[in-house]
């Protein structure tokens, strides 16, 4: 029975070098020698079983009748399970019905047919961004001059968070991610803060729906709470404490995430380089109509979390996955990161192969937990490559690759700091 082999351990503390030959992007070599489905013993001593192949994660993904998140009957919950973080009451740890119907609060807001409506609004902040970086002398830290400002930006538009209250979810970002020795606690305050917020944001739009803004996901989901709690009265203390922690949550998991495959896509793209022997950057200033497949094999290669992984379930029932047995009770943790480097389904799986990206990915998961903001975060992802590599073909980091430190402060797989020069 092999160890977990997550969270990375291998990744300095802030302030540390990497060693030159190590990429802080790649997966723990204790993945080697696993099978698609293995067991595994998490930290505190329990057991669990870690799937790492691609066909068996989907399968886990996908299919809530068998694999749970919350607590089932007599099933203890999956959540919070050592190492990973309590997300409870957010939607992550929610299944079924009540999962349902708070996705639904969001209707068709970041559906694909509606996405591409966000567009000029991602377009102007990230020239407008681009200029002020550009406008300065010398190196520029791509963290806080772009990626987090532009992320941060367009859910708040979106959301229906003022500008001058954005940097208050910037530090519950922070907080509610943190993974250092009192990360519970912090977890847990950022949420009861973002939820005082935005109990007051959306119940002054439910008692004055005529005057809130039409064109904000916040009022839609006061207009679609409003509803719910008409149609279940007695549930109404439920709804609504849903309602406000899904239009927190949406703010986090719409920004930070993104912000962090901004810097870390820059890192792999300047670091990386072709057959030809140009960077990945070059290849793509040279070929910009790659930029979206591009984006997909950066998406199924670069890891956004110290977790490699989904969050843990737990089996309903007995079932078979990949030829081993799964009991009722066990925990089953889904290894997205690995499964979508699974040979079987990607021969060449650790190369970047901007020209061959037919087959779909986990990037984002799979199943009723699907990240519901991938298409927003995919056209951010878009438009900064093709603004970046069409105004700075030029850009080149500004120290060693080795030299840039990791974050470690939460569980986002990101550089802490990507100096860059434009030119």
């Amino acid at each position: 029975m092999s160890p977990l082999p997550l969270p990375r351990r291998d990744l300095p503390q802030e302030g540390q070098a990497l060693a030159p030959d190590h990429d802080p992007l790649s997966l723990s070599p204790l993945y080697e020698g696993l099978g698609p489905v293995a067991r595994v013993v998490l930290p505190d001593g329990q057991q669990a079983h870690l799937v790492t192949g691609y066909r068996e994660c989907v399968k886990v993904l996908r299919d809530e009748s068998l694999f749970a998140r919350g607590s089932t009957g007599d099933l203890p919950t999956a959540d919070g399970i050592t190492p990973y973080p309590v997300t409870e009451p957010t939607l992550m740890a929610m299944d079924g019905k009540r999962h349902r119907r708070v996705r639904g609060l969001a209707g068709n807001t970041f559906g694909p047919a509606s996405i591409d409506r966000y567009r000029p609004m991602v377009e102007t902040l990230t020239h407008r961004l681009l200029d002020e970086m550009l406008s300065e002398p010398g190196p520029v830290e791509l963290n806080q001059r772009l990626g987090m400002p532009l992320t941060l930006g367009i859910i708040g538009d979106v959301i229906g968070v003022p500008g001058r209250d954005l940097p208050r979810f910037a530090t519950w970002g922070d907080l509610f991610l943190s993974a250092g020795p009192d990360g519970r606690d912090d977890n847990r305050r950022a949420m009861e803060e973002m939820v005082e917020y935005m109990a007051q944001h959306i119940g002054a739009r439910m008692s004055s729906p005529d005057s809130a803004p039409a064109d904000e996901l916040m009022t839609s989901i006061a207009v679609r709470t409003a509803a719910q709690i008409a149609e279940n009265p007695d549930e109404a203390e439920q709804i609504m404490t849903d309602a406000v922690v899904f239009a927190a949550s949406l703010v986090i998991a719409g920004w930070e995430t993104t912000a962090a495959a901004i810097a870390a896509f820059v890192f792999r793209l300047l670091t990386g380089r072709g057959q030809d022997g140009q960077t990945l950057y070059r290849q793509l200033c040279v070929r910009p109509d790659r930029i979206a497949d591009a984006v997909e094999e950066l998406l199924r290669t670069t890891p956004n979390s110290v977790f490699d992984t989904a969050q843990p379930r737990r089996a309903r029932a007995g079932t078979e996955l990949g030829g081993v047995r799964v009991e009722a009770g066990d925990l089953v943790i889904p290894a997205i990161d690995r499964a979508n480097r699974d040979p079987r389904r990607f021969p060449a799986q650790e190369r970047l192969d901007f020209e061959n990206t037919a087959k779909p990915h986990l990037g984002f998961g799979d199943g009723p937990h699907v990240c519901m903001g991938a298409p927003l975060a995919r056209l951010e992802l878009n438009v900064v490559l093709e603004v970046l590599t069409r105004r700075v073909p030029s850009l080149r980091l500004h120290t060693a690759p080795h030299d840039v430190v990791w974050n470690t402060a939460t569980t986002i797989r990101r550089p802490a700091e990507l100096w860059v020069e434009p030119a």
